[in-house]
């Protein structure tokens, strides 16, 4: 296959990955429905009709977070891209599944918070696993060598990065389900959430820190190379 066909067959994969994600993102705002107001109502009366939206945006804003998230993670992932396969396109496609389930798993979750039910905060969770996951095994999968998919991807230390980076989301909502569990009010657990941009600042601190011994040490080899042949 040529350059130039390899080129276009990569972008329209990019491009109709853009498209999902833009679809997704939209629903989550569509699935709030207006709230029914009566002429009778009284101010308190309309407040209240206001206030009851609160869990339903909460849902919208978080979604709309992890979303944007994940969709800056495959824009830099598809960034490395110099070459496809059949595998990678499913593999694409099991992960832009994950994306789509969002607006639904956000609405179930947004209807019952609040509630003793349990599963729907289960399936929120395990569509955060899917889509961590599946972004785990796409960096896998572009950055190995051996398939000749990527380039600027020979850094492991940085692709270990970018998958701890995956992953911790969904052990975080892991975490807070089976704490939920534990707890009289399941829904408490869910003030825990907030940690996962603090785990995400230490995971890059941890992640400069050895990029910068790995260059100290790149940098020891080379000077202690040039003394050697100096003394040759």
């Amino acid at each position: 296959m040529s350059h130039s066909k390899t080129g276009f067959q990569i972008e329209r994969l990019i491009l109709f990955s853009d498209a999902v994600f833009a679809i997704a993102i939209t629903l989550l705002i569509i699935e709030i429905k207006i709230p029914h107001l009566l002429p009778e109502y009284t101010t308190a009366q309309v407040i209240d009709a206001y206030l009851e939206l609160t869990p339903k945006f909460l849902g919208f804003f978080v979604s709309f977070f992890f979303i944007g998230l994940y969709w800056t993670v495959h824009h830099q992932l598809m960034s490395y891209l110099v070459n496809y396969t059949p595998a990678l396109v499913w593999l694409n496609l099991l992960y832009l599944l994950s994306i789509v389930l969002f607006p639904f798993s956000t609405a179930l979750d947004s209807e019952y918070a609040g509630t003793n039910f349990i599963s729907p905060f289960l399936i929120y969770t395990l569509n955060v696993t899917l889509s961590g996951g599946m972004i785990v095994v796409l960096w896998r999968y572009i950055s190995n060598p051996g398939r000749q998919l990527s380039e600027g991807l020979d850094n492991a230390l940085f692709v270990r990065y970018q998958q701890k980076r995956a992953l911790t989301v969904p052990a975080v909502f892991i975490a807070v389900f089976i704490i939920g569990l534990l707890l009289p009010y399941h829904s408490m657990s869910r003030t825990l959430l907030p940690v996962i941009p603090f785990i995400m600042r230490f995971l890059k601190k941890q992640y400069d820190r050895k990029m910068k011994a790995q260059e100290l040490k790149a940098v020891a080899v080379v000077v202690e190379e040039e003394v050697i042949t100096r003394e040759e």
